[in-house]
């Protein structure tokens, strides 16, 4: 895939990623202009992006009898999730995409979508594969890794509404090396199984033969393993590393397939496999682990081979990783990940980590997490797509993480989150990478105090990196999220940050924004924005930042966002940017008739009353509507065409359907298909049973300490979606509602949203008349809260008392490092 920058070729797949770019200086004609740089700007790029074995193939780009889809970024849609927002759709029996081989290729490796099955377990087809018109094979498709639903952590189970994450990745050996020129056509051939088939790239490679046994190796075959997968070789293996470890001697795993459903436990031992093409470790529960720290591993060392699993759902409280424990010393190179929860989930402190030429793809949470304190550690080389969550992150939880490097990385369409991220810790880099697509809730490189995080310090770099279609809108508060953002959610962020030597391009909203609490301390040096839905730069957060040879071109909205935010900027030498503005545009020429819709009903399953949202077109000449979408437990119907007529009008009808006790958000989103063409409604539904009686609906509440964005008012607002978190690592913390006046409590209900992974929290109610001095109501006592069992509420009941004030005291959390509380309802009886 090559991305034209007005002449500027930035090259994302093959070993020609590694291109270098000139830097962004100049004078304003220059910088409107392209390409880049004034009379003396000789500045260049380091490497961007992986060195990949494949070429990419865009489906939209080949030869069709589909039907091209796109370009959209609408969270929800199909087009949104492809790679380069656009994709070809095959609906009938004999459509196909063909694509023309530009260089030689003996394997392939294609990203699609299929539909899902009414229950959401998935549907097995395939896809006819002929080369120049000859059929060679089949590919086998299927969307039991695919289709997720409902909300955070989301579930297989399509009654809860929405949809996300939609592609899959399939790979297939042609047997034969096929020349460049060679024609390879991928064909719906039977609608009876599937109705329509999605493909959106395919990445074409030439394998190199099978690795060697090395010599005075041990081979997993020596202790039993079967590299049919017939036979469960999870115990064959774990005897054959525990042997080739003491013996000090390498371990082979051979051509094959072999089954495994646990953790494979690995300390000062390599273990080298043929190729990730021909050695593979599948199963459900499959992974590769160092021991926990303390104790953790080391000189580990593991190459060459695939890590298949056969993960369907995201469960947080699972450790379903393809690599994870704590690995000192220790590498990976050339492995193959896919189908697990997160590629590479390492856990310290540890120091000495080098994970290079990895492959991570479909992942239900992030590609690569550096958690706690992991230090002098690195990705590089490697290549990430379609992640759950961030595709490489440093997050230094307990720990800083320090001296860690992601370099030369390549991080394709995480469906939440950041391409790129770094919560706290200290003098860490982001260099030479590339970045693109970015879905929702983040942007392509992200900085910030958050989770609980050390807080920022030393000097962090981001360097030298390249960020296209990133950022994202918030479906809550439709704002935009920057490709590059700093959040000081925790507190305010203080540590040295330098930017420099990056492009923007392309960002679906502002292409840097500061949001939270005070940040100060970020310096940015020869960056360029070519292209952005809204502004170069959003200030949501008070601080400071310098900005020198900062060029920005083609702005959607304009050059600042500054609602008296408190934001001082030093600006040297930097061009195209420098008008400042108050108010978010408009997405579009469209008009909508409401910007927030409430909905009640009396039951699950019952049916709130419809609502219709009215579109119209008040201009003079025709507006494109290019696709209409929800999210949550909601349906909708419309008669609004593609092209809507100069003046007229159409209608969306919603409906709110619950599936579950609770309060559900969801969103109406309605796309032109431009960058930041979204108009959104904000939707929320209200089963009216689920707080009759609640004396604290509504009431002020206090709170010991709270994070930024969760504050305690969300625990009275009769809505799950939204919730209380407290500061990390420092129980006990409390809420306290005043309930207006002195009246009859028996019962205090606690409750998360039920789409979240079950946890035990720890709770003690007291109370009070006067807001000084209170009483214990129920002593300390876990209470499991699990969306299964108890829709992830926790009823504490205690003899009546007359109390004004009830407090809730919480001292620990299984699930996350902080108390939660999503509504804290108080009762009669």
């Amino acid at each position: 895939m090559t991305v034209l920058l007005a002449g500027l070729a930035l090259a994302c797949a093959g070993p020609a990623s590694a291109t270098a770019l000139p830097a962004a200086t100049g004078s304003p004609a220059a910088a409107a202009a392209l390409p880049l740089g004034g009379a003396g700007g000789a500045a260049r790029f380091s490497a961007v992006g992986a060195h990949l074995p494949f070429r990419e193939y865009q489906a939209e780009d080949a030869r069709t009898t589909g039907t091209v889809i796109g370009p959209d970024r609408a969270y929800g849609t199909l087009a949104a999730e492809a790679i380069g927002r656009k994709a070809v759709r095959l609906d009938a029996a004999g459509r196909y995409v063909e694509f023309r081989l530009a260089r030689a290729a003996n394997a392939v490796d294609v990203r699609y979508s299929v539909p899902d099955s009414p229950n959401g377990a998935g549907l097995d087809g395939e896809l006819a594969v002929q080369v120049n018109g000859a059929h060679a094979s089949s590919l086998a498709v299927t969307s039991r890794y695919s289709w997720y639903y409902g909300q955070y952590p989301w579930s297989n189970d399509p009654a809860d509404g929405g949809r996300r994450q939609l592609y899959d990745d399939s790979r297939l050996m042609f047997g034969k090396t096929l020349p460049a020129g060679t024609r390879v056509r991928l064909t719906l051939a039977d609608t009876a199984k599937l109705a329509w088939a999605v493909v959106d790239l395919a990445d074409f490679e030439q394998v190199a033969a099978p690795g060697r046994q090395p010599a005075g190796s041990l081979s997993v075959l020596d202790f039993g393993a079967d590299p049919t997968g017939a036979v469960d070789s999870s115990d064959a293996i774990q005897r054959a590393i525990d042997a080739a470890s003491s013996q000090r001697r390498t371990l082979w795993l051979p051509r094959g397939t072999f089954t495994v459903t646990r953790h494979l436990i690995v300390d000062r031992v390599t273990i080298r496999g043929a190729g990730p093409w021909y050695s593979v470790l599948h199963g459900s529960g499959v992974g590769v682990y160092g021991n926990y720290a303390p104790h953790a591993s080391s000189h580990v060392r593991l190459s060459d081979f695939a890590i298949m699993g056969e993960t369907t759902e995201r469960v947080d409280a699972d450790q379903v990783n393809g690599i994870g424990g704590s690995l000192a010393h220790s590498s990976a190179d050339d492995i193959w990940i896919q189908h697990t929860k997160v590629g590479a989930w390492l856990d310290g402190p540890f120091d000495g980590l080098r994970l290079s030429r990895l492959r991570i793809l479909d992942q239900t949470a992030d590609g690569v997490n550096f958690h706690d304190g992991i230090t002098n550690s690195s990705v590089t080389d490697s290549f990430v797509r379609n992640t759950g969550d961030d595709g490489l992150a440093m997050w230094s939880e307990h720990h800083p993480d320090t001296g860690d490097v992601f370099a030369r990385n390549t991080v394709q369409i995480p469906t939440l989150a950041n391409n790129f991220a770094v919560y706290g810790g200290s003098d860490n880099r982001v260099i030479g990478n590339l970045a693109t697509d970015s879905l929702t809730q983040g942007g392509g490189i992200h900085v910030g105090n958050r989770f609980g995080a050390v807080p920022l310090a030393g000097d962090t770099k981001i360097t030298g990196n390249v960020l296209v279609r990133t950022g994202s809108i918030d479906l809550a508060t439709h704002i935009g999220e920057g490709a590059m953002w700093f959040y000081a959610a925790d507190e305010p962020m203080s540590g040295v940050v330098d930017v420099d030597h990056n492009v923007i391009y392309d960002s679906s909203y502002e292409a840097v924004q500061f949001v939270g609490s005070t940040i100060t301390n970020v310096r940015f040096d020869h960056d360029l924005i070519v292209k952005t839905g809204t502004f170069a730069v959003q200030l949501n957060a008070p601080g400071a930042a310098t900005f020198n040879h900062v060029v920005a071109t083609q702005l959607g909205a304009g050059g600042r966002y500054d609602c008296s935010s408190g934001f001082t900027i030093t600006a040297r030498d930097s061009y195209g940017w420098s008008d400042t503005h108050c108010g978010y545009p408009a997405p579009g020429a469209l008009t909508i008739s409401a910007q927030n819709l409430q909905f009640v009903t009396d039951g699950i399953g019952s049916p709130s009353e419809p609502q219709t949202v009215t579109v119209t077109n008040p201009t003079s000449r025709s507006a494109h509507i290019e696709s209409i979408s929800t999210t949550g437990t909601y349906s909708i119907s419309t008669d609004c065409p593609t092209s809507l007529p100069a003046h007229a009008s159409c209608a969306v009808r919603i409906v709110f359907l619950p599936t579950a006790h609770g309060d559900r958000t969801g969103a109406l989103t309605i796309s032109d298909g431009t960058p930041a063409g979204r108009y959104q409604v904000y939707l929320q539904g209200k089963v009216v049973q689920s707080t009759v009686g609640n004396l604290a609906a509504g009431k002020s509440v206090t709170a010991s300490s709270e994070i930024g964005g969760f504050p305690a008012a969300n625990t009275t607002d009769s809505n799950t979606d939204t919730y209380w978190e407290s500061a990390a690592n420092a129980f006990p913390q409390t809420l306290t509602v005043d309930l207006g006046g002195v009246q009859a409590v028996s019962r205090v209900a606690l409750k998360l949203n039920s789409g979240w992974g079950g946890r035990t929290e720890r709770f003690a109610v007291s109370g009070s008349s006067d807001g000084v001095h209170f009483s214990t109501l129920s002593p300390a006592s876990d209470y499991a809260l699990d969306p299964g069992t108890n829709n992830n509420t926790a009823n504490v009941t205690f003899a009546a008392a007359q109390e004004r004030y009830v407090r809730v005291e919480v001292t620990g959390n299984t699930g996350w490092p902080a108390a939660q509380v999503a509504e804290f309802e108080v009762y009669a009886s």
